[in-house]
Parts: C-alpha cells; sequence; structure tokens
C-alpha cells in the first residue's frame, strides 16, 4: 500500500512544481517574448516536461492551467495580439475561451502520446522519442492555436500574426522547446523510469 502511494504522492508533487513554474511564468516576463504584434510564449515548454515525465492525463491538467493563465494574463495585457485570447475585449468570449484553452490540454494530451509511442518506435531511445514529441507537439499546438483564430476570428486582420508566429517566434518556440525538453526529461526520466510508463497509461 505504500509503496503505491508513494509514486502517487510524488506525480502528485510534480505535478503542483509545474503548475507553480507555469503561474510564475505567467505573470512574469519569463513566460512571454513581446515579438509586435504578439507575444511569443515558453509558457508550452513546461507542459511539454510535464507530459512527457507524468504522462497525458496530467499534460491535459497542465495544458488546462496553461490556458487559464493565458486568459488572465490576457485580461490584465495591453498587447493588442493578446487581446484575442480576452472574452471580455475579443468580442466572442466563447471563441477566447475555446482558443485559449482546447489547444494547451490537446498540447499536453498530444506530447505525452507521441512520447509514448515514438519511445516504442525508437526501442527505448529516449534521446530521439524526446525531442521529436517536443518539436511536433509544439506544431500542434500552433496550427490548432492560429486554425482557431481563423474560425472565430474572422473578421480581424491577422496577417501581420500569422507571418509573426509562422516565421520568428514559431521557430523559436519550437527550438526551445526540443533543446529545454530533452535535457530536463532525459537525466530526469532516468529517475522516474519506474513510474513514467504506468504514469503515461493513466
Amino acid at each position: 500500500m505504500a509503496n503505491t502511494r508513494r509514486p502517487d504522492t510524488l506525480r502528485m508533487v510534480q505535478l503542483a512544481i509545474l503548475i507553480a513554474l507555469e503561474a510564475i511564468m505567467a505573470f512574469t516576463p519569463l513566460g512571454f517574448i513581446m515579438i509586435p504584434p504578439i507575444s511569443a510564449t515558453l509558457m508550452h515548454i513546461p507542459v511539454i516536461i510535464g507530459a512527457i515525465l507524468l504522462g497525458p492525463l496530467r499534460g491535459g491538467i497542465l495544458g488546462g492551467c496553461f490556458g487559464l493563465f493565458s486568459v488572465i494574463r490576457a485580461m490584465t495585457s495591453g498587447n493588442p495580439g493578446d487581446m484575442l485570447f480576452n472574452p471580455a475585449a475579443s468580442g466572442n468570449p466563447v471563441g477566447s475561451l475555446v482558443m485559449a484553452i482546447l489547444p494547451r490540454i490537446l498540447l499536453g494530451v498530444i506530447a505525452a502520446w507521441l512520447f509514448i509511442l515514438l519511445r516504442k518506435a525508437f526501442k527505448g531511445k529516449d534521446l530521439a522519442a524526446i525531442p521529436v514529441a517536443a518539436g511536433v507537439s509544439t506544431i500542434s499546438h500552433t496550427v490548432m492555436v492560429l486554425g482557431l483564430m481563423w474560425a472565430f476570428f474572422q473578421a480581424v486582420p491577422l496577417k501581420d500574426v500569422f507571418m509573426a508566429v509562422a516565421t520568428w517566434s514559431g521557430l523559436m518556440e519550437i527550438c526551445a522547446a526540443v533543446i529545454l525538453a530533452t535535457a530536463v526529461c532525459k537525466p530526469l526520466l532516468r529517475f522516474v523510469r519506474k513510474d513514467a510508463v504506468p504514469a503515461s497509461l493513466s
């Protein structure tokens, strides 16, 4: 019984630490880099790291927190691009909430399952599975957010936003995710190996 509770408690502590890190990043300059007309984000990185280490369920929870924090930040931000995530100012509150939260939840789920599947495909080679999962999930997140921007805010001129995300800011987010997720997850997986695979399936 004690052995069963200990891994669960450890994973809850790890989840809480990552949520706290997301909160710190969301409300300080650490989580967003201003690249007009939008803010490029680094907040997807704790989600990907948590998803790889803790599995799709907790990855989805981390993604949901990312989304909620981004809504709160948008409501206090003066950046015009971020106002689309502000349900009180976008003109489409439901669209803003869906765009802010759904892709972030799916980011965590996709990153976790990609790692699980790629690790099997690469025969347990984490150094190959981690960067690919991080890069592909980051691209998927960007595509989902942009797709929902078009779906919910077709009347808004977003050409500059798309160009910024598809070029400099998008590449920066992908590179940061690949480098940091690999650097953090590779050594940590050796310590959580006994819990990582069962947790990923829960």
